[in-house]
């Protein structure tokens, strides 16, 4: 019962300021199920195919929270998350891999980021994003009221 209260909580404050969202992932099935889920749920979402297109949204304007798949070509997901958080370090970031690798995930877990096994039913998604965005660097570097609230 709590954690429906929670995820109330959460949705409200989505709804009164929807957050910012970069989506990463080469596999285009799983970029468009994923735009959408989120788009439901009331976040600003943006998509990229691969490293390159992201860097560039990722200049553009900073998303809250970058979703991006550990898998991305020459580059993986935690290269592009070391490489925004050196500009955005109040950035949140969740990483998402089909296939579980402890030491790449330690080291996003080092790098202050989520790390997801996918594919998520939707609701446990959408609470990795949440709880991304509740617990991300920006509560870890900054101490403002203001960041304390979602996004």
């Amino acid at each position: 019962m709590a954690s429906i209260v929670h995820w109330r909580t959460v949705q409200q404050q989505l709804m009164a300021s929807p957050c910012s969202v970069v989506v990463v992932d080469g596999n285009a099935f799983d970029r468009t199920n994923t735009v959408a889920l989120l788009e439901g749920a009331g976040y600003r979402v943006r998509s990229a195919r691969n490293f390159d297109e992201a860097k560039k949204l990722l200049a553009e304007d900073p998303p809250d929270i970058l979703i991006t798949d550990l898998r991305l070509g020459q580059y993986n997901g935690l290269h592009l998350v070391l490489r925004t958080r050196s500009n955005h370090p109040e950035m949140a970031a969740l990483v998402t891999s089909r296939v579980a690798d402890p030491v790449l995930e330690a080291e996003a877990y080092r790098q202050h980021a989520h790390f997801v096994l996918v594919p998520l039913p939707p609701p446990q998604l959408l609470q990795a994003v949440a709880s991304s965005l509740g617990e991300g660097p920006r509560k870890i570097l900054t101490k403002s009221p203001i960041s304390q609230e979602l996004c």
